[in-house]
Order: structure tokens, then C-alpha cells, then sequence
């Protein structure tokens, strides 16, 4: 190759677009990118759902909660239906204050919620990648494909994580964000900045917000101080005011997410996952073994393991999976960048320099080597899945692959150009397609089990008795679908009493038909309160104490557990305290619940001597109780339930759900919000007031 050659390819800052070239801009990326979720996911936009992963054990479970408390008019702090409660807001993967999910679970059916906000999500990860690409001054074809590869390279063989998509979305406005504030200095970006921060972390999981957050704390000060360009060289006179405002809207973030971020704090202190390698916390769980690197060329060598591609990952210190090990840009992506740094066709921008030095450390991060270190960190220590991190990698890959191709092709008849990038574009949605359904847990279904719901025999079955029934069932949470309580719990983060041996129920579970249940076992069911059990086999009634009461195929939890053709076994189990108890009963003494919502429950009490009255839900910080509207005290049961003495004769007893952490959140979250939104309407309609210090810098009104 010549070096006259080379020279052609060398970097020079493209123009900005002229407005009708914007608008073209705009039009094209939010056509293509509405159009490659109708090639991804055709399924959901018919109609379809989801089945797979953690859809229906985890994400269903609660989502179907939320929706049914919204619509009954409720907004749910707690969630009483799995296991024996915990705090809805706090184990954050629920949203409840994500704007999205809001709306979405107020006023349409949950598998159609849970499809609007998935594709709604591919829409903004494509379309925020391509405006960060534009504010760095590329055309329409770099920003067309690194929306593609960043997009769809990372993402859809996650589709069973709810999280990656929704978080992943918000990373490119952020870089977009700060890239337009040192271009413009103007106050919107930092305020738009610590939005778009706030809206990574309202969803709950908070693993890519941090790491997010973390990319930015490299990228701000490394492209002010050392990957200079025009753009920072203007900067230089407004350095520190530059960091100040950009630390202020870090700090703005989190303040915003308080409502989130304080019950989480609260119950994080109180959960498995309270101290570092604690149960089923483990840091390196969901690493990339650094010979797995090789799918990023040829993932076509894994594919003999397609029918358990998870056999082909041989254990290591730590476990992981093919979905949290997943690490793939698209070979026309690979090649893009081979090419374009052999030609220099990137390397001359010090931006692009910058998030490939990122990308890199990255992607040197996630097979867990730097974990004996930074799982003892703050944040570190908190999450697991160090191959998250790829999320940077995918990002940097994107946007450098997206300029290679518009730099190489710069100088092409128009024709050969707009042929060749269809081609390589074609390609690249071609091969990621087929990647991403090979390497996957979920399957699109054209009516799942999600939508029958109210056909379920098993919940009409639990709907005639008389107070609120618990399971105990295998699937995790998948049976509190059918709007009952269901034991044993999967939890990201839960409270403790749900892990400790000392309150958890004996293992191992029995669930299959050669188990025997010991007699601690049948013990801590019944005063658990389970009142029936589910079970995938015919139980012998000479080792449970159970009384038949239904056997058949039910339409929500058969196809869930993928049982179309054995029928389930629902039990009557004997002797269970039922969700409310006396201590020491006796004649004359009843006790009924009149109202169960997820924050308050009432329940009529009599008893002719004093007593304490037990509800088998979890005790947790938060909970008040009254007894004929005085305050009382709230006693413990057996490490984990909740109880109150109850005096002689008839009295009404109310449980509220009251966090003190969630009230001081909430207030911090709503201050800081009026806090911003006093700052930006003065900086609109009244930019004198806030300017910076520096008389002689240029005001610009927002």
C-alpha cells in the first residue's frame, strides 16, 4: 500500500450538516432503526411473547404483580406474593418508577407492556448511538452502522434480561450529552446528562448504570486533559467549570434516583448479598473465559454445543453462560476496523483513539482477572457478570467500526458507495441475526403463556377460598402468575431470612417424585403457612400431610414449565398456621382478613384473653402496625414473620407498609427535580441570572 493511499484515508473533521441534511439524518436513523426491530423481533410486534431464561421465574412474576396492583388502583410498594413478601421498590428490577414502566403496566396487558418497552428500548439504543455518532461530526453511514452493531450485536442474545436492553439504551446519550456540552457549553446537556443518567438507574439493576458511569469518569477527564481537539482546546480557558458542571449533574443523578436507590441501600444491608461472597453472591459469576474471545471471529466453532452451548464453557473458578459470556460485533465489524486502522482511517481522531483505549480496558476486564482487587471495592463488590463490561467493548467497536466504514468508502462513486455500504449493512443484520438466535435462552412463542391468565383453571381453583393461599412449588416464581403466593423465591438481591439456613426451609427441597419429606421440612411448611402445595408428580399420602384437590393441565402453568402433555398435582396441605395465626389457640378465638392489598392489611380479631396474633409474611423494617388505630409493636415469629398482641376481645389490627427510607428518598428525588427544572427554565427564558463568572464568555441562551 502506498503512502499516498494511506493519505487519503486520513482523518479530517467532517462539516456539520447543513438543517435539511439534519432532518434527513433524523428521519432515516428513526426509520431504520423502527424497521430492525420489525426484523429482530417480527414476534412481538404480531403479538407474541417471550419464553425462556428468567422470563417466567423472574421478570413475569413481578411485572404481572405491578400491573394487577396499578390497575386495581394501587400503586405497590411491597410485593406479597412471592415467598412471604419483599420489598417491591427495593429489589428495584420491578421499575416501579421508570416512566416507561409506569405507563406501560398501568394501561396495557403485561405481555404487550413487556414488548412495547423492549422495542421501544432497541429503538433508543439505535438511535441515541447514531446522534453521539453525528455530534462527533460523521455522516449518516457511520452512524447507520455502529447503531447496528453496537445494537444488535450485544443485546438480542440478551432479550431474556430485561435490564441489558434497558439500560444499555441510555449509555450513547450520555456520551452524547457530554460530547455536546464541551462542542456548546450549554447548561441543557449536564441537566439532559444527569436525566439520562437517573433513567439508567430508575429500572433497577443497576450493574450498567454503574458501568456506564464508570466509562464516563475515564472519558470526561481523559478527553479534556489528554485526547485534545478542537473541541477541548476551546474548552481550556473553562476547564474547571467544564468538570464542576458535569460532576453536579453525576450528583444531580443520583439524587434524582433516590426514590430507587435509598430502599435498594436499605435492603441491600439486609440481603444475601450484604457481604461479599455470601451464598449465592459471587463477583466473577458470568465471566468471559479469556479463550471464549475467539467467538468474536468465529463464533460458528461453538456452534456444536447449539443444543447446550453451555457445555462448550468449561467450569472455571467461577460459573458463568453463554448469554452473560456473549461478546460479538459482526465479522464485517472486525474486518471494518482491521482494515481502517491499517489505513488510518480512524486513528487520527484522538476521540476515537480514546474509546478504543476504553473498548480495550473493557474487554480486558470481563474475564475476571482484576476481581481479587475490585470485588473489594465500593460498587465493584455489589454486582456480578464482570463480561458485562462488553457492553463498552460492543460501544467502542460500533462507533469506530460505523467511521472506518465511512472513511474508506469517502472517496467512492456515489453508486459503488451506496451499494457497497448496503451490502456490508445487509451482511452484518444477516450475520447478527443468526447469531443471536443461536446463542439465546428465550424463544418467541405466537401466544404464550403470559396471555392466559384468566383462563388458568389453577387460579380460579385459588380464587374460591377464603383467604390468600401459598404455594409451595417448584419454578421458583413462576406460579404467582396466577395472582398467588408461592414458596421457595428467586431474588437478585432478597432479604436475608430468604438464605439464611437458619430460617430458610430445610434443603434439600423436596421436589422430585423419589424425595422424602423429612419431618423439619413438613414442619416449616406448615408454619409458613403454605397452604397448598403444586407439584409436578403425584405426592405419596403416606409421607405428606396433603388432601387432593385438583389434577389436570392448567394453561399458564404447564406450558411455563413446558408440560404439554403430564398434568399437575395441586395438594390441601394439613395443619398449616394459613396466612394469619394465633400464638396459643383456643376456643372463642377467630381471626379473618378482610382487606390484603400489597401495602396494608386488615384483619378482624377476637379473642377472649390476650394474645399474639401471627401473619406469616416477612418481617421487614417498614412495617407498622395498629391495633384499633393505636400504634403497637411489632413482635417477631420464628426469625421471620410478623406478630402483634392482641388484648381480649373483638379489635380491627391494620398492618401499613411505611419505609422511612423510601419517604426520605422520595422527598430527596422530588426536590432534586424541582431543583432542575427551576434551573433550566431560568436558563431558557432568563440566561443573564445564571451565567458562568467569566464576564467575557459568550452567554448562550438554551
Amino acid at each position: 500500500m502506498s503512502r499516498s493511499s494511506k493519505k487519503k484515508t486520513k482523518w479530517v473533521r467532517p462539516e456539520k450538516s447543513s438543517p435539511p441534511s439534519a432532518s434527513l439524518f433524523a428521519g432515516v436513523v428513526l426509520v431504520s432503526a423502527v424497521g430492525l426491530t420489525w426484523i429482530f423481533w417480527q414476534g412481538l410486534w404480531a403479538g407474541g411473547g417471550l419464553i425462556g431464561g428468567d422470563l417466567y421465574t423472574y421478570f413475569f412474576p413481578q411485572k404481572t404483580f405491578f400491573a394487577d396492583r396499578l390497575q386495581a388502583g394501587e400503586f405497590p410498594l411491597w410485593n406479597s406474593n412471592i415467598g412471604h413478601g419483599f420489598p417491591l421498590v427495593a429489589e428495584s428490577q420491578t421499575g416501579a418508577f421508570y416512566p416507561f414502566n409506569y405507563f406501560a403496566y398501568r394501561f396495557l396487558p403485561v405481555n404487550t407492556a413487556y414488548n412495547f418497552v423492549q422495542i421501544l428500548h432497541y429503538i433508543l439504543a439505535f438511535v441515541f448511538t447514531g446522534l453521539y455518532v453525528k455530534r462527533l461530526g460523521y455522516s449518516l453511514i457511520a452512524a447507520l452502522f455502529a447503531g447496528l452493531v453496537y445494537t444488535y450485536g450485544w443485546f438480542p442474545s440478551r432479550i431474556c434480561l430485561e435490564w441489558a436492553i434497558i439500560g444499555g439504551a441510555w449509555l450513547p446519550l450520555t456520551l452524547w450529552c457530554v460530547e455536546s456540552f464541551f462542542q456548546t457549553r450549554y447548561w441543557r446537556y449536564p441537566i439532559l446528562l444527569c436525566f439520562a443518567l437517573a433513567m439508567q438507574i430508575l429500572p433497577g439493576h443497576f450493574n450498567l448504570a454503574f458501568i456506564t458511569q464508570l466509562m464516563l469518569l475515564f472519558y470526561i477527564p481523559a478527553r479534556i486533559w489528554f485526547s485534545r481537539d478542537e473541541t477541548t482546546e476551546q474548552l481550556k480557558p473553562y476547564r474547571r467549570r467544564t468538570i464542576i458542571l458535569l460532576l453536579l449533574a453525576f450528583i444531580s443523578a443520583y439524587a434524582l434516583s433516590a426514590v430507587q436507590l435509598g430502599p435498594t441501600w436499605e435492603l441491600k444491608q439486609l440481603s444475601q448479598r450484604a457481604e461479599v461472597g455470601e451464598r449465592s453472591h459471587q463477583p466473577g459469576y458470568g465471566h468471559i473465559p479469556a479463550w471464549y474471545f475467539s467467538q468474536i471471529v468465529a463464533p460458528w466453532a461453538w456452534y456444536p454445543y447449539e443444543v447446550n452451548l453451555d457445555a462448550g464453557l468449561a467450569p472455571g473458578t467461577d460459573a458463568t453462560n453463554q448469554v452473560e459470556a456473549h461478546l460479538y460485533f459482526g465479522i464485517a465489524a472486525v474486518i471494518l476496523i482491521v482494515i481502517g486502522t491499517w489505513l488510518r482511517a480512524w486513528t487520527g481522531d484522538p476521540r476515537l483513539v480514546l474509546l478504543a483505549i476504553i473498548g480495550l480496558l473493557a474487554m480486558l476486564y470481563t474475564p475476571g482477572w482484576f476481581l481479587p482487587i475490585t470485588k473489594h471495592l465500593p460498587g465493584f463488590s455489589f454486582f456480578t457478570g464482570p463480561g458485562r463490561y462488553g457492553i463498552v467493548t460492543t460501544f467502542a467497536v460500533a462507533v469506530i467500526a460505523g467511521v472506518s466504514l465511512e472513511r474508506l468508502t469517502a472517496n467512492w462513486n456515489t453508486n459503488l458507495k451506496f451499494l457497497t455500504v448496503a451490502i456490508v449493512c445487509l451482511f452484518t443484520i444477516a450475520d447478527l441475526w443468526v447469531v443471536s438466535r443461536y446463542v439465546t435462552y428465550a424463544a418467541i412463542i405466537p401466544n404464550p403463556p403470559i396471555n392466559q391468565i384468566e383462563q388458568s383453571e389453577l387460579k380460579k381453583i385459588c380464587e374460591k377460598y377464603g383467604e390468600p393461599v401459598r404455594l409451595f412449588a417448584p419454578g421458583a416464581n413462576l406460579p404467582t402468575l396466577i395472582s398467588v403466593a408461592s414458596t421457595p423465591v428467586y431474588l437478585g438481591i432478597g432479604p436475608e431470612q430468604y438464605f439464611d439456613p437458619q430460617t430458610a426451609m430445610p434443603e434439600p427441597l423436596p421436589f422430585k417424585k423419589e424425595d422424602r419429606p423429612t419431618a423439619d421440612q413438613i414442619e416449616w411448611l406448615q408454619k409458613a403457612g403454605v397452604t397448598h402445595i403444586l407439584s409436578q408428580h403425584p405426592l405419596d399420602l403416606n409421607l405428606w400431610p396433603v388432601k387432593p384437590v385438583w389434577s389436570d393441565f392448567d394453561k399458564v402453568i404447564n406450558p411455563a414449565w413446558g408440560r404439554f402433555k403430564e398434568p399437575l398435582y395441586f395438594y390441601e396441605l394439613q395443619g398449616s398456621r394459613g396466612r394469619i395465626a394465633w400464638t396459643k389457640p383456643k376456643a372463642g378465638q377467630s381471626a379473618s382478613i378482610s382487606t390484603y392489598r400489597a401495602n396494608e392489611v386488615i384483619i378482624e380479631a377476637e379473642t377472649p384473653t390476650e394474645d399474639t396474633l401471627i401473619l406469616t409474611d416477612l418481617y421487614y423494617p417498614g412495617w407498622k402496625v395498629y391495633v384499633d388505630g393505636q400504634p403497637a409493636e411489632v413482635v417477631l415469629i420464628d426469625g421471620m414473620y410478623r406478630g402483634v398482641k392482641v388484648p381480649a376481645g373483638k379489635h380491627q389490627v391494620i398492618w401499613n407498609y411505611q419505609s422511612g427510607y423510601f419517604l426520605i428518598a422520595g422527598i430527596i428525588s422530588c426536590v432534586t427535580l424541582l431543583i432542575l427544572l427551576m434551573i433550566a427554565h431560568f436558563r431558557f427564558w432568563h440566561p443573564l441570572l445564571l451565567q458562568m463568572k467569566n464576564r467575557t464568555m459568550e452567554v448562550k441562551p438554551d
